[in-house]
């Protein structure tokens, strides 16, 4: 008899890649879920095309994961060719993109974002340390609650 292993749960879905603009998108939303709460209620406020919106945040990541894959080695953190590999994704249409985080995140609040990636037993281990540290010093423990 094999053992198998427990299947991973994840805190929201991974996006399944099933092409070249799901892999980007992929790609888009473990950038994107680093943004500030603020920034992401204020991308999804102005909608997939509005302006502001997911389409033109698609485009702003995109413009600067070129320039990072550039080969006149400039890194501003968007890109890092090392480890994400070649930048494969000049002719990907960015509002299919935007459309594929746009249809998977759908109905997801702002702050699902920042569980983006993590797994249930990982995000559990992470809140047992922050309840071990304790609230942030003036903030008394009945304040957290």
């Amino acid at each position: 008899m094999t053992k198998t292993r427990p299947a991973l749960k994840y805190c929201v879905p991974p996006l399944l890649v099933h092409d070249l603009a799901s892999q980007c998108a992929a790609y888009f939303l473990i950038w994107f879920s680093d943004n500030s709460d603020d920034h992401i209620k204020d991308v999804l406020k102005r909608g997939l095309g509005g302006e502001g919106g997911l389409v033109d945040e698609v485009e702003y990541w995109f413009q600067n994961c070129t320039e990072d894959a550039s080969t006149d080695g400039s890194n501003s953190g968007y890109w890092d060719p090392e480890v994400d590999g070649p930048w494969t994704y000049a002719n990907i249409d960015i509002a299919s993109v935007a459309q594929e985080v746009w249809d998977h995140t759908r109905g997801w609040k702002s702050s699902d974002f920042e569980l983006y990636g993590m797994t249930v037993e990982s995000h559990n281990e992470h809140l047992a340390v922050m309840r071990a540290a304790g609230p942030p010093e003036g903030v008394s423990r009945s304040q957290t609650h």
